[in-house]
């Protein structure tokens, strides 16, 4: 992004812009530089900022990336695409300036593990809290994120009841806990990975 700045001529302030923008609309600061970087690239490409391009230049380079990707799921190809659309979107052009195309959404199922590799899942982890994730993980159906954030407050022990704070839903949902248990006093997390007070 700094070599884009300095040698691109008016990329500096369109990336100030960017990055006001996309603070402005409530996302993150690894989206910014994610999709800066990747912004950066292509003006680098052309010496260029990307929002002065042809739209046949965008489909050669994008051509370009497609064929030079050894993945299937072409991840630099897609953020390209990605960080140009919101690009155009905090420069307030429509996505037909650069006529970028639409990446169809994968539908897959989840693996699922069976019985037996959940069994030598729990039979190989040394540590009781270790155990207890994966069973929240696989008998509540949580998210590693949701697992991970879960608080004394969300557990009911005398309905084994668990609160999943989601971020889909601002109430949460209740999820049956098959198996708890406790040790030690009571702490704010129940799955604690440094002193409280680093948090």
């Amino acid at each position: 992004m700094n070599r884009a700045s300095s040698e691109v001529n008016g990329f500096a302030e369109l990336l100030q812009r960017f990055e006001r923008n996309i603070s402005i609309l409530g996302r993150s600061r690894r989206t910014f530089d994610n999709y800066s970087r990747h912004v950066a690239a292509l003006a680098l490409h052309f010496g260029k900022v990307p929002t002065e391009l042809d739209p046949e230049d965008i489909k050669d380079y994008l051509f370009e990336l497609q064929n030079r990707s050894k993945t299937p799921s072409q991840s630099y190809f897609k953020h390209t695409v990605y960080g140009l659309r919101f690009l155009l979107k905090t420069e307030g052009l429509p996505y037909s300036y650069l006529h970028l195309p639409a990446i169809p959404k994968v539908k897959k199922l989840p693996t699922i593990l069976s019985r037996e590799e959940i069994w030598r899942l729990l039979q190989s982890a040394e540590l009781l809290k270790h155990k207890l994730l994966i069973c929240l993980i696989y008998g509540c159906g949580l998210r590693c994120m949701e697992v991970r954030n879960i608080e004394l407050q969300h557990l009911d022990f005398d309905r084994k009841m668990l609160l999943n704070k989601c971020r889909c839903c601002k109430e949460g949902n209740l999820v049956t806990i098959a198996v708890f248990g406790q040790r030690g006093p009571p702490q704010d997390f129940h799955f604690v990975t440094q002193p409280l007070s680093a948090k």
